[in-house]
């Protein structure tokens, strides 16, 4: 399994399975197939208001950049996934850890027309086949990767390690409903894999990353009478209470 990972902006470093080429194919006829539905519609509505040659060429032209808009707005307002990505569980990220701007989705949709669309996505395949990262060229240069992101290490919220029950239990911390589900998802994938490995490093993110929630919370860090561990998951679990 091809793997890539990534340090968020809370230095926490994240293990994600890179999308095998086959997915990535999957998803994008499955693109292919919804976008021209939806732009089959809209051109039945539109012929007949076409009285001229040059119509026709305008709206044949628009099924490329119709394409490549189709590509862009979904993955800017989806969180990295289009249709197809939605279906087969892909999503794109940055390398960098942090989020993706409007401008990276961009990028990634207008060199469809390189990468697929005016090479029958020749170039995609090989990039995407013996690259470091699984990339094509709209991903190098956007600095994003494409993962698989529903697999069967990925839990959800109520789902960590230690904790299984929310009856009767009284949050701690308020303050945590400031943080938004990618937050917290970075506190699990930390305590999980501080569990998995147990090495030194591993440890001392987690320390860190406690510190940084703790600062967060504007806490005394002496007051705070729990290991880095338990604290993380106190955290973890007065959020789901607050916030479900």
């Amino acid at each position: 399994m091809e793997s890539v990972t990534i340090q968020t902006t809370q230095n926490v470093r994240i293990d994600y399975e890179l999308a095998k080429a086959g997915s990535r194919v999957g998803a994008f006829f499955i693109d292919a197939v919804v976008f021209t539905i939806i732009y089959w519609i809209i051109s039945l509505v539109l012929i007949s208001f076409m009285d001229s040659p040059d119509d026709f060429t305008i709206l044949a032209l628009g099924t490329i950049f119709g394409f490549l808009g189709y590509y862009f707005l979904l993955e800017l307002f989806n969180r990295g996934q289009t249709v197809g990505k939605r279906v087969l569980g892909l999503r794109v990220i940055r390398l960098d850890g942090r989020d993706p701007t409007p401008a990276d989705f961009l990028t990634r949709s207008v060199f469809l027309l390189p990468d697929v669309l005016l090479s029958s996505g020749i170039p995609a395949m090989l990039l995407i086949s013996s690259g470091r990262y699984s990339q094509r060229l709209g991903d190098m240069v956007a600095g994003t990767v494409v993962i698989q992101s529903a697999i069967s290490s990925t839990f959800t919220l109520e789902e960590i390690m230690g904790i299984t029950s929310r009856e009767d239990h009284e949050p701690e911390f308020p303050g945590v409903q400031q943080f938004t589900n990618n937050d917290m998802m970075v506190v699990k994938h930390a305590l999980q894999r501080s569990r998995k490995y147990g090495n030194a490093a591993h440890k001392l993110a987690l320390r860190k990353l406690a510190v940084r929630i703790a600062d967060e919370l504007e806490l005394d860090k002496k007051e705070v009478k729990y290991t880095p561990e338990k604290f993380l998951e106190k955290v973890l679990l007065d959020f789901i209470v607050l916030t479900r």
